[in-house]
């Protein structure tokens, strides 16, 4: 398999678990929300620095600004964030400048 195989693989299956996560969270789907969140820290952990990257911008991202548009129920699911999918998501917030 190709690097650049590897990496599109790689980026497909976290993008699935976004969708997956965001689905979960329309349904109220604590328990499911914690085991993809968990999938990912994983993934992030264990990753390369693409991997993270890719983490980053295409899982944290976009679930943390859907989940602070709606903060009212949004927080519920933040705070279930894993330690280090944590961790990433302050340093998004603080180099932001919000």
């Amino acid at each position: 398999m190709t690097m650049e195989h590897e990496q599109k693989s790689e980026f497909e299956k976290i993008q699935q678990l976004e969708v997956e996560a965001l689905d979960a969270i329309f349904k109220g789907q604590k328990k499911k929300v914690v085991s993809l969140f968990g999938k990912a820290e994983q993934l992030f952990q264990k990753g390369s620095s693409y991997t993270r990257t890719i983490i980053s911008n295409t899982f944290i991202l976009p679930l943390s600004q859907l989940l602070e548009m709606n903060y009212s129920w949004g927080k519920e699911y933040l705070i279930l964030f894993p330690k280090q999918l944590k961790q990433e998501y302050c340093r998004q917030i603080y180099s932001s400048g919000i």
